[in-house]
């Protein structure tokens, strides 16, 4: 049995399949505006306690350290959840966000 293809099918195969593969491909620069933007004090917080306190399992829960950011001038937690690290701030993340999609940028502090 033979399948019948015409010109039109396979261009539209094709078109499918070439914009599937490139919707994965952003940049770099592209996939760091993606991040939600933190300040430098709660970027560094919450790369250091990656360092200094890893995560034993998918199942950790923990608060690490809670201060008042001097760049927000509002309460910080750098935190572990569900084994995410984590860093919630009332200036710059006031929802909690997750280690890899913050990215560090200079807040004003007028």
């Amino acid at each position: 049995m033979q399948i019948p293809t015409t010109p039109l099918l396979l261009l539209s195969l094709s078109v499918f399949f070439l914009a599937a593969c490139q919707s994965d491909k952003l940049s770099a620069s592209e996939h760091q505006m993606s991040k939600t933007p933190v300040c430098q004090e709660c970027y560094d917080a919450v790369a250091a306690a990656r360092r200094t306190h890893p995560v034993a399992d998918a199942s950790t829960n923990e608060i690490i350290e809670t201060y008042a950011c001097p760049c927000c001038e509002t309460e910080m937690s750098v935190y572990i959840e569900n084994g995410t690290h984590m860093v919630k701030c009332g200036g710059c993340a006031s929802e909690g966000i997750a280690w890899d999609q913050c990215r560090p940028v200079a807040m004003s502090t007028e």
